[in-house]
Parts: structure tokens; sequence; C-alpha cells
């Protein structure tokens, strides 16, 4: 107990505070071992069912969508159910949902399987992430965010690992990620009565047109987040593919993937740390122009081995400064059901960028052979960039 006090202290929280901040933490990290077990076994599996690739990506894409829609469903929802209440649903269901999918080995059955466990995952996530902001002191909101980061990161990291271990075939992968999502009910459980009040100041329907309203008063957290998600699910995703189409050998294809997950899990807490400290926008066109240079130096390294794995590890940290720092800025403008709406917000926009990125930036590597996704990217994040020189100049 006295330890427990003593870091509230110099975290500038309450015990109760820092409670509620480490089963957040810790249920939505556990929660994503499972998910990031989830992920490459349903791809494989469909794989194997001897499923299209347009179905194996339409399947994919439905977690993409789900985010989308739960952008917008949640902030409604966080009005009739506490944080706490939706997380648990998002648990259990997913505890549920994982046994259903070896029930019936059909890709369509699985689509629809897979926007609903993706609209679980959202709610999971969207309250862990609430939960956070809003509980996190000012001036250790970005630390914190950042820790929040680290930790989701190593869970992302851990459950592919486990299926190496259980492989992909029969019911046992299924069963294993829906007993490890189990295992973040106690956290939760936990601190069930710690939960801040997220639905406070209530001053309109959380509505469509409410939570797009933060594309008009914020674009700069909302498009950095969309930005976030294009680099993440589009450019890291075929990031393997690339590495194989300039010649380069599996395993360094691989390596190159962890190093851009090394950097992510590194880096985090120094990102957050960061936007407690200096102007969380410049630090967000830093992290747009620090992608526009990756952009480049990608392609002139292709036939290196330690600066371009050293631009893989660099880039892999910084850019998550996207949405960590976006995170801390909706943090410190909005509180209550604001928040949520602008959370809600920013979750779309994850969404969408994950949607399109993939197909987007596929196509440009067939019309641009073979460092199209690069060209995007960095048109994307200069456009970005310039999004927030202009805004700046005529807000002063």
């Amino acid at each position: 107990m006295a330890a427990t006090a003593g870091l509230a202290a110099r975290l500038d929280m309450t015990p109760v505070q820092l409670r509620g901040m480490v089963a957040a933490i810790a249920a939505v990290s556990i929660f994503a071992f499972s998910l990031s077990l989830s992920i490459p076994l349903i791809s494989i599996n469909l794989e194997r069912m001897g499923a299209s690739g347009f179905l194996i990506g339409l399947n994919s894409s439905a977690s993409a969508v789900a985010i989308l829609a739960g952008g917008f469903v949640m902030p409604a929802l966080l009005r009739r159910f506490s944080a706490p209440s939706l997380m648990l649903t998002g648990v259990l269901s997913m505890a549920v949902l994982l046994p259903l999918f070896p029930l019936w080995p059909d890709a369509y059955y699985w689509l629809l399987l897979r926007f609903v466990f993706g609209m679980m995952v959202t709610a999971l996530f969207f309250c862990s992430e609430l939960w956070i902001i809003s509980t996190a002191p000012d001036n250790r909101r970005g630390l914190l965010i950042g820790v929040y980061g680290m930790f989701l990161a190593i869970g992302f990291l851990i459950g592919p690992l486990l299926l190496k271990l259980v492989g992909t075939e029969g019911w046992a992968p299924f069963l294993t990620g829906a007993g490890l999502s189990l295992i973040a009910l106690p956290p939760i459980l936990w601190a069930w009565r710690d939960a801040p009040n997220m639905a406070e100041n209530a001053d309109e329907p959380p509505g469509v047109m409410a939570i797009l309203r933060y594309v008009r008063t914020d674009p700069a957290v909302v498009f950095a987040v969309m930005l976030f998600a294009v680099i993440e699910f589009g450019a890291m995703g075929l990031f393997p593919v690339w590495s194989l189409r300039v010649g380069l050998a599996e395993q360094t294809a691989l390596t190159l993937v962890a190093l851009l997950a090394a950097g992510n899990i590194l880096m985090q807490p120094p990102m957050g740390w960061l936007g407690d400290k200096l102007d969380r926008r410049r630090l967000l066109g830093f992290c747009a122009f620090v992608s526009i240079i990756a952009a480049f130096l990608f392609p002139a390294l292709a036939q290196t081995q330690w600066p371009l794995w050293l631009t893989a590890l660099i880039w892999g940290g910084l850019v998550v400064g996207l949405y960590t720092f976006s995170l801390n800025e909706l943090g410190a403008r909005y509180s209550g059901e604001q928040l949520s709406r602008a959370t809600g917000a920013v979750m779309a926009a994850y969404g969408f960028g994950a949607l399109i990125s993939p197909t987007a930036l596929g196509l440009t590597m067939d019309l641009f052979p073979p460092h199209g996704l690069f060209y995007l990217m960095a048109a994307l994040a200069a456009a970005y960039l310039a999004m927030l020189i202009l805004r700046r100049r005529r807000t002063g």
C-alpha cells in the first residue's frame, strides 16, 4: 500500500486513479495477446479453406469497418452503460466468438463474425483509452499514454509468438485465444468502481454529426490518427511484400518487421514524455516529416543491411507519435462527454485509414513497382504537414 501511494504521489495521482489506470492498461494489454493471435490465425485458416484473395482481404477489412462504425456508436453506448461494463462485454464476447469460427468453416460466415468481433474489440479499446486519457493528470498524460502504448505493443508482439507454439490447425488456437481474453477480466473487475464518469458535461446527443464536427474543429488530431492508421495498417502491413520485391531474403524481411515493432515498443514512453514537455502540434509535424524522409530512405537503402535496419527501428519508434500526441492533445482540450465524442472521432478516423490504406498502397505498388507504397505514404504525410503549416499561419 505504501509503495502504491508513493508511486501515485510521484505521478500526481490518487491511489484510486492509479488503480484504475493500471487496470485499464493491464486489461487492454492482455486482450491484445488474444487479438494479435487471432488476426493471422483467421487469415491462415481462410487460405487453407481455399478462400480467394479478395475474400481474405474483405474479411480483414471487416475489422476496419467495425472500428469506423464503432467510433460513431461507442459515445452513445457510453451514455447508457459504464466503461467497465462495455469492456466486460467486449472481453466476454470475444471469448464466445472465437470458438464459433471453427464450427462452420465458411468465408462469408466468418465475415459476419469478424465484423461483430471487431465491434467488441473497438468497445474495449475505446473505453480503455478514454479511461486512461481522462484519469491521467495533465503533466503526466503523455507519459502514461506512452506506457499504455508500450504494453499494448508488447501484447501485439507476443500473440503471434504464442500462435507458433499452439499451431494454426484445429480448435486449440481458437480456444487459446478465447482463454487468453478471459485473463483481462480480473483487472476490469478489480477497478470497476474506480472508472470516472465519462458521460458528464453532456450538451448534445452523441450523433454522427456531433462526432464529425471534430474533423472541422480538430483536424490536426483527426488526420494525424488517420495518417497513422494508413502507415500502421497499410505501409507496415505491406512492408514484408516490399522487402521481398526488392530482392531481400525472407528472413531479412521478417527482421525488418521485428525492428519496426521493437521501435514501436521502445519509443512509446519517451515520445509520450516529449508530448508533456513540448508543443504537441509541432511534434505531430515532426512525425509527419520523419515519415516523408523515411519514404525516401527505404528505397535508397534497400540493398544495405545496417542502415536499412536502423531506419526501420527509428521510423517504427517515431511514427507512433502521431497517435500518442493526438490522444494527449484530446485529453488537454476536452473532458466528459466531449472527450468521449472526440475519442469516437479519432476511432472513426483510424478505422477509415485502416480500411482504405491496404488497397490504396497495394495499388500504388503495382502502378509504380516496387516502391510505390512509399511514394503514396510520402504524399499523404506531406499533405498532412502542409495542412498543419497552413492552419498555424491562419491561427497565428
